[in-house]
């Protein structure tokens, strides 16, 4: 199977011996040139690149100045010029559908509007887009799993699924119950600067203190106190099945009766709920990144590392057979590895102080960071885990500068009297979606430290994913209301298209087997690759597929495996030939989705 050509290696031992340097004196001399050099350009990179594409967000966001309060709700979809090129709307809609006549939210959208009217025969209709991502709330950065706002995911990349799709589309997103700018919001802090108190007190990752296990299911408990306090409210109407109920409303407020819907990561469980609980109202239904519906459920979070160390142990391969191109290159993959190990170890002893030239920029470069941003690459291999190892083999030489450049683009500082832009994603609606739906939250300290313990043998990561997922849940208490938590298995109207990526750091294969299993007639796509959801790569071949299933309604033949263009290190494969007209608008497409996608995750993810 294509899921099966890499191994993980769970083990946590670190070897002593240090062949990987004993080189030539001139090949060595030459070796180290070449990094420093290579380094020197990275750190430009890094920096440039992200200035670059936060320069692209502003131009989008404040270019034409747009306050989303001034925005009415209405339960008529009213949309209004926004932004740059961009419409909004604020769609009102009960904020309990079993008491319609009652309190309301206001579900905040934003489209890239079709290039056809509404009244002509070639138009489509609204394409929903929801970016999910999992898992949890990361420390000290921006929160991933299912706090992530559509609208700032289409305000960047939304001309491309356009592209891709078809312009007879309006791309449609939106932000989901308590997230971005749909009002009523979760909000466990009252300002940023309270937030950036919040994550500046983050302990070390859990287990490398002897105390930091036992800070972090602590401060997990504080968090569940002070949302119990402050957004009780809000909180308790932010289930997904209540989002799915709001799909259909923004579907049916569109004039039409059956959802066009593309959900990633947290966004399959969003889209698995509609079709279970809305399966005659399908048009178009793809889920991509599949996450395991019943262990979320479960708030066990204990399936999502089944393929994450293939990742790794693939680095390892490419970097060994890569020669020079790889920084930390070695002659073979298992003393890469040690290499690797060494610098963990050596890190986790004798962390960096770093300062940039102008003294703007500081910090200190310890364990704990490089290994919670090495998981955050492994999610956009191509980009950032090919960076990964240039910051890992300069801090190997002592040199923290590109590791603490890439954590700071994780990080939002606060600023006083700003434009009003789209709001950055926090740990706060995080919290409430995934604890608040979780049967098991709440859990004692014993039973977490055993889950730690078991999950340790499936992946180094383990403790990355527990301080994101069960540790901040360590004793939340709001539960949703409108929970749905299955059966999966329904017939629907039009069948689903499914998406699975060989090697995925949070949502191994095997979730997307499964849902394909209960959704009768799905159709499985897979896309040999290592990352996190479709756009981890770029696959024009797999980007075909979707585009037939949307314009065509055609499903690629079960079994379908589909490659990829990119190669960890040195030279890219040979990229797909476009042959016609469309296939070259396809190519594109995906190359950008795949390309925006990485500084997109990098503003808004983790």
């Amino acid at each position: 199977m294509p899921d099966s050509k890499h191994t993980s290696d769970p083990t946590l031992e670190i070897a002593s011996v240090d062949n990987h340097k004993r080189r030539p004196f001139v090949t060595y001399l030459l070796y180290s040139l070449l990094l420093v050099l290579s380094s020197a350009y990275l750190l430009n990179t890094i920096g440039s690149v992200y200035n670059n594409y936060s320069a692209s967000l502003v131009s989008h966001k404040t270019n034409v100045s747009f306050d989303w309060k001034q925005l009415k709700p209405s339960p008529e979809l009213r949309w209004n010029d926004c932004f740059q090129n961009r419409q909004c709307a604020r769609l009102e809609v009960p904020l309990d559908y079993n008491n319609p006549t009652g309190e309301k939210a206001a579900i905040a959208m934003l489209r890239i509007k079709a290039k056809t009217s509404p009244t002509s025969k070639k138009y489509r209709g609204p394409i929903l887009f929801n970016p999910g991502e999992f898992t949890g709330p990361s420390p000290s950065r921006l929160s991933g799993g299912p706090g992530n706002a559509g609208v700032a995911m289409i305000n960047t990349m939304g001309e491309s699924f356009q592209k891709l799709l078809g312009e007879e589309y309006d791309i449609v997103g939106f932000d989901p119950r308590g997230v971005g700018v749909t009002t009523p919001p979760v909000a466990i802090f009252s300002d940023q600067y309270e937030r950036a108190s919040w994550d500046a007190r983050t302990p070390p990752l859990i287990n490398s203190t002897s105390d930091s296990f036992i800070h972090a299911y602590t401060r997990g408990e504080l968090l569940g106190e002070l949302a119990a306090k402050r957004t009780m409210h809000a909180a308790a109407h932010v289930s997904t099945a209540t989002v799915a109920r709001d799909m259909l409303t923004i579907t049916q407020a569109h004039g039409r009766d059956k959802l066009m819907y593309w959900g990633f990561s947290y966004g399959t469980v969003l889209g698995a709920i509609y079709a279970a609980l809305y399966p005659d109202n399908i048009e178009r239904l793809v889920i991509d990144g599949v996450a395991d519906f019943d262990d979320y459920y479960s708030g066990s979070w204990s399936k999502n590392l089944y393929d994450t160390d293939k990742i790794l142990q693939l680095f390892y391969n490419e970097c060994a057979a890569a020669g020079l191109a790889c920084p930390l290159y070695a002659n073979s993959s298992s003393l890469v590895q040690r290499r690797v190990e060494e610098i963990f170890m050596a890190i986790q002893v004798s962390p960096l102080a770093v300062v940039d030239g102008t003294g703007s920029g500081y910090g200190v470069v310890d364990h704990s960071m490089l290994k919670r941003d090495f998981f955050t690459a492994l999610y956009s291999p191509f980009t950032d885990l090919n960076q990964y190892a240039h910051i890992l083999a300069a801090v190997e030489r002592g040199d923290g500068r590109l590791a603490l450049t890439y954590n700071q683009k994780f990080h939002v500082q606060p600023k006083c009297n700003s434009e009003p832009t789209l709001p950055i994603e926090t740990l706060d609606a995080t919290a409430a979606i995934m604890c608040g739906e979780g049967q098991a939250v709440n859990f004692e300290f014993a039973r977490i430290a055993r889950q730690f313990e078991q999950l340790s043998q499936v992946s180094k990561f383990a403790d990355v994913l527990v301080e994101r997922t069960t540790l901040t849940c360590a004793r939340w208490e709001i539960k949703v209301k409108n929970r749905y938590d299955g059966p999966f298995n329904s017939t629907t109207r039009f069948p689903l298209l499914i998406i699975g990526n060989t090697m995925d750091p949070v949502t191994p294969l095997v979730g997307a087997k499964k849902a394909s299993h209960g959704f009768k007639d799905s159709v499985l796509l897979t896309i040999d690759t290592p990352g996190h959801c479709s756009y981890a790569a770029t696959s024009p071949s797999a980007m075909k597929h979707v585009r037939r299933y949307f314009r065509e309604g055609l499903l690629p033949p079960p079994g379908t495996v589909c490659e990829i263009e990119e190669k960890l290190f040195g030279i890219p494969k040979e990229g797909f030939h476009a042959v016609t007209k469309e296939d070259k608008a396809v190519v594109d497409a995906a190359r950008a989705i795949s390309r925006y996608s990485h500084g997109w995750r990098g503003r808004y993810l983790l």
